[in-house]
């Protein structure tokens, strides 16, 4: 009896999954100080990832005069650097970012946040992007070259499967359900350089210019 209960723990604990759910705290940017996940050199790497009810909510207050481009602003989720393990993340780096759908946003002629739209369809969206730094070009300033919107929007509370592919010249990022299969592409291209395939990961990250107005949480396996 004793035997057949350890068979069945074994078996319960290599078939667990090892969910890593991530917070980002009300006026933070990172995670903790110093975020750090690992350094890699693998051509092809992924992750699966659940985001929760949180990354559709957070909202900015009335009063935040840069209600509208905080809002509007893209998140990083993963990814990684390229171009060798210690380049900057701000130099050479591929990294899906994300955002609440906007279309669930009201704004007045100043840009400050009024309210949500009540019975937004797109409530229980993320808005997804491949966004990458080359040579120090910065992905926002090169919007379709080095910042690409997925049309696909992803639901909260479901997992997807995100996948980085390097080459020499470019990167392939894979949107993928929880059933492999591809719901989209997006290729970005990349200056040519020896180490492509080796670099540090990339965690969650919320804003550029404003911290997150709430905790946000994306969960990880």
């Amino acid at each position: 009896m004793l035997y057949l209960t350890l068979l069945t723990v074994l078996f319960v604990f290599n078939g667990a999954h090892s969910l890593d759910c991530r917070i980002v705290k009300q006026g933070q940017h990172f995670t903790s100080t110093l975020p750090f996940y690992g350094f890699k050199n693998e051509s092809v790497i992924s992750v699966r990832i659940q985001f929760t009810e949180s990354t559709a909510r957070y909202l900015f207050p009335p009063t935040e005069i840069n209600g509208r481009s905080c809002s509007q602003s893209w998140n990083a989720v993963w990814g990684s650097t390229r171009c060798g393990y210690l380049n900057s993340q701000l130099m050479d780096s591929d990294r899906f970012v994300w955002r609440r759908a906007g279309s669930c946003l009201q704004y007045d002629s100043q840009g400050f946040v009024i309210s949500e739209r009540v019975d937004c369809a797109e409530a229980d969206l993320v808005e997804l992007a491949a966004s990458a730094y080359d040579n120090g070009l910065k992905p926002y300033q090169f919007s379709g070259i080095l910042l690409k919107e997925f049309s696909a929007k992803l639901r909260i509370n479901t997992w997807y499967k995100l996948q980085l592919t390097f080459e020499e010249t470019k990167t392939v990022y894979q949107l993928s359900d929880d059933a492999n299969q591809v719901l989209e592409v997006q290729t970005v291209q990349h200056r040519s350089c020896p180490k492509f395939s080796s670099g540090a990961y990339q965690g969650l990250y919320f804003g550029g210019q404003c911290p997150a107005p709430q905790d946000v949480s994306v969960c990880y396996d």
